[in-house]
């Protein structure tokens, strides 16, 4: 290949390099250490150092943490720093999905937002993650159903 050839086309993939949007950095991972939890980044090191008794994966940016040993463990949200977020309050929590979480109060789920706040209140026996604006939750009783991000059936409850 001619040098001229050769640098042109050099310099056009260094151009198409740096204009490629770089991926976010890996979100650290679980990892316990006598007997606590905290997170460790791709390279091993922890980031946010062992201090729960339980912790899940993150999930848009939050990850689930339990506080307190089993059957009385709270549960709450940290972000990427380890800072808590969504206080360790809850009997049961699962992984935000589209901006919401399934938190259990009472006894009963409902969903919060990324900030705590309880946008459906806890009134379902089971309740799974949103996908496409909708999750399905149950009343033992009464059956399945789904409900969009107000909480309103949009697929009523049947068994």
């Amino acid at each position: 290949m001619k040098p001229l050839i050769f640098m042109v086309l050099l310099g056009a993939f260094l151009l198409a390099e740096a204009a490629e949007p770089k991926s976010a950095a890996e979100p650290p991972v679980p990892f316990p250490r006598k007997g606590k939890y905290g997170f460790r980044d791709a390279a091993g090191a922890f980031v946010i150092e062992p201090q729960f008794d339980y912790a899940g994966e993150f999930c848009e940016g939050l990850a689930v943490v339990g506080l307190g040993k089993y059957p009385g463990t709270k549960w709450g949200f940290i972000n990427q720093r380890g800072q808590i977020v969504v206080p360790a309050q809850f009997e049961g929590a699962q992984d935000f999905s589209e901006g919401m979480a399934a938190v259990n109060l009472g006894g009963k789920f409902g969903y919060i937002d990324r900030a705590g706040k309880l946008i459906v209140p806890p009134q379902f026996d089971e309740a799974q993650k949103f996908n496409s604006g909708r999750a399905r939750v149950r009343i033992i009783k009464s059956g399945y159903g789904y409900i969009n991000k107000q909480g309103e059936l949009v697929v009523p409850l049947a068994l």
